[in-house]
């Protein structure tokens, strides 16, 4: 075991890779939002349709034959095929902030648990530097759940879902999702981890001294 972890080390590794897996988990969980179609009851009225970052779950699709054009309900869950088909701006830049975000969280995780074993990983260095992305992942984390809201308000969400009464921080029709409630428990423990990261180191090692 790494001797110069002190017991805040541990609970900072602990929360980090519980930080890590968190945002991971609702990174991909198409249920950040979700509610029941609005959509003519031939194609599944009584449907719930999901959304998360870039995935959902239950969605239109239209068919385009030499009869003509309709539209048929898929249940299945999948990502949008194109970066441009998620369905507000705001949501897509929500996607690349919580995916760095997340991506950072799973770099300091690693790392962490790496530590807990290897005496040469415990030194000063690696606390700022944990700390500093700890830091820059929960800002991510932070913004997302802030700006998320922002693009419930979408046309096609409206449609699919949550009603014209949805709106910038309106659900409507909808309501949150476990995804959401993940996300939220991602961003406070990244906040923890970041105030612990300076505790974690108890005394010098010879790696301090390496350049």
């Amino acid at each position: 075991m790494c001797g110069s972890m002190t017991a805040y080390g541990w609970i900072w590794a602990g929360v980090s890779i519980m930080a890590a897996g968190a945002s991971c988990t609702s990174f991909y969980w198409a249920d950040w939002i979700h509610g029941r179609t609005l959509l003519p009851a031939e194609i599944g009225q009584n449907e719930t349709f999901r959304f998360g970052l870039f995935r959902r779950c239950n969605y239109i699709q239209v068919n385009r034959t030499d009869l003509g054009q309709g539209v048929s309900l898929q249940n299945e869950c999948g990502r949008y095929q194109n970066f441009d088909d998620i369905p507000s701006v705001y949501w897509q830049a929500s996607t690349v902030l919580f995916g760095i975000g997340a991506g950072l969280l799973v770099l300091v995780a690693l790392t962490a648990f790496f530590a807990l074993f290897l005496e040469d990983v415990c030194n000063k260095t690696l606390s700022v530097i944990a700390g500093i992305l700890q830091f820059l992942s929960a800002a991510g984390l932070v913004t997302t759940l802030f700006l998320y809201p922002v693009g419930w308000g979408a046309q096609s969400i409206k449609d699919e879902a949550c009603g014209d009464t949805a709106g910038r921080y309106k659900l409507g029709q909808c309501s949150l999702g476990v995804a959401f409630y993940i996300a939220i428990a991602a961003a406070v423990l990244a906040i923890l981890a970041t105030v612990l990261s300076p505790l974690a180191r108890k005394k010098k090692t010879n790696s301090d001294y390496v350049i």
